[in-house]
Formats: structure tokens, C-alpha cells, sequence
């Protein structure tokens, strides 16, 4: 069963498609990210791109790289796109439904951008869904925009301060209801699961399309630890009353 969230991604994302690709494939924050994340993983590793859009640049550039490339996205229009023009595996489905086979593992877990529409309570069982599919060893790759930067209203938090979901952020020009993560919060909910922060970079892009506005965009890599049981992040969701 399709989430609200994803339901609502659909919406934002099928209509766009190539328009989204030509709007953001050019970015240097998201490649520089890419880049770094390729130089840690072994070539021919098994990566999966969770919301994959078009393709490109993540997948691309993961499979130009030697690397095993799966994939999903909600959009059946961008998969498509995905599939005609990149090596690899992909289908269409939603974070909460991807089925993961538990015989294999991933070197790497790319969410770049994939979280937007999505309430805090799906955002937080995919994150660790995802990551518990880590190898020992493997990494978590995320992006998003950081609360930092847009939400300045207390009231818009939760109670820790780490995530404002719903948030009125503009995209493609216009306002779209999104999930934002402060800086510190997503690196500490990452090391809440027991993964280990290797690099990051947060720096603002200016997509190449006359609606945007600039947007200030954070990546983290974190790496899983040999040996090591992973815990659901924190903070946890809010009960449903």
C-alpha cells in the first residue's frame, strides 16, 4: 500500500520528470558528494538508489563507476527514463514498500533528495530500513535541505528541534510541503542508529531552471561499523492519537 507521502511525490514528480533531470543534474554539491562516496566504495559493489528519479546524475554516475547499480523511484515515467539510459535494475515503488532481499546486502544506500514529501514517521522507518540493508562497512548517503536555513519559527519543530515536516519550502516555484532535517539534527539522528559520519558538505545551488529560487543543500556520508547491531534513530516518531 502506497503512502500519503509517496502518493504525494507522485504528484509533485510525474509531470516534471525531464524538466526535474535538466533543473538539477548539473550540480557540484551533489556530485562532489557522489564522487566522494565512489572513491570509498569497492568497484563492482551492489548500490542502491532509493528514489532514483531519471537516473541522472546519481545512478549514472554510480554505474559509469563500475558499480552494481539497483534502484526505485515512485514515478514510473522517471523509471523509465532510468531504464532506457542506465546500466542497472529498476522498478517503480515507494520507501515503505521496497522489499529488500535480506540474502544480499548493499555497499551503499544513496537517499539524495528522496525524503522531501514524506512525514517524519515514514522518513524515520525508511532510513532505518535502509540502513540496517547496509553491509558492515557500507555507507549511507543522504541529501536534503537543512531547517537551518528556512524554518525560523520554533513552533514549526517538533520538541527536539531536529525536524520540521510539512513545511511550506518552494520547489520547481511552488511551495511544497517537505520534510527538513536541521544540519546537526540529521547527522545526529545517523549516529542515533550507530553509524559514523565521514564526510560532509553544505553549500547552496542554483538550479538551472527560471522558477527556482537558490536552495541551500546539505550530503552526508556516513559509514556502517564492522560488527556492529544498528538501533531505530532517534528521536522517535510521534504517537498517532
Amino acid at each position: 500500500m502506497t503512502t500519503q507521502g509517496s502518493l504525494a511525490g507522485l504528484e509533485t514528480f510525474e509531470p516534471l520528470n525531464i524538466e526535474y533531470e535538466y533543473a538539477y543534474r548539473d550540480n557540484p554539491i551533489k556530485k562532489a558528494c557522489i564522487a566522494k562516496a565512489i572513491s570509498l566504495i569497492p568497484s563492482g559493489s551492489r548500490i542502491l538508489d532509493v528514489g532514483c528519479g531519471t537516473g541522472v546524475p546519481v545512478s549514472s554516475a554510480l554505474s559509469e563507476a563500475g558499480l552494481e547499480v539497483e534502484g526505485f523511484d515512485i514515478s514510473p515515467k522517471m523509471v523509465a527514463l532510468a531504464s532506457e539510459r542506465v546500466k542497472g535494475r529498476f522498478s517503480v515503488s515507494d520507501m515503505i514498500e521496497y522489499p529488500i532481499d535480506r540474502d544480499f546486502s548493499f555497499a551503499g544506500v544513496f537517499v539524495i533528495f528522496a525524503t522531501l514529501q514524506l512525514p517524519y514517521k515514514d522518513f524515520h522507518a525508511a532510513a532505518y530500513k535502509y540502513a540496517q540493508a547496509l553491509q558492515p562497512g557500507g555507507y549511507f548517503v543522504i541529501g536534503q535541505s537543512p531547517s537551518d536555513s528556512y524554518v525560523k519559527e520554533d513552533k514549526d519543530f517538533d520538541e527536539t528541534k531536529t525536524y520540521a515536516e510539512g513545511f511550506n519550502l518552494p520547489f520547481m516555484g511552488e511551495p511544497c510541503s517537505t520534510l527538513l532535517l536541521s544540519s546537526e539534527g540529521l547527522k545526529e539522528f545517523l549516529r542515533s542508529m550507530g553509524l559514523e559520519i565521514v564526510w560532509e558538505l553544505i553549500e547552496t545551488f542554483q538550479p538551472k531552471n527560471m522558477k527556482c529560487d537558490p536552495e541551500v543543500q546539505q550530503y552526508v556520508i556516513a559509514r556502517r561499523p564492522d560488527g556492529k547491531q544498528l538501533a531505530p534513530p532517534k528521536p522517535p516518531p510521534k504517537e498517532s492519537k
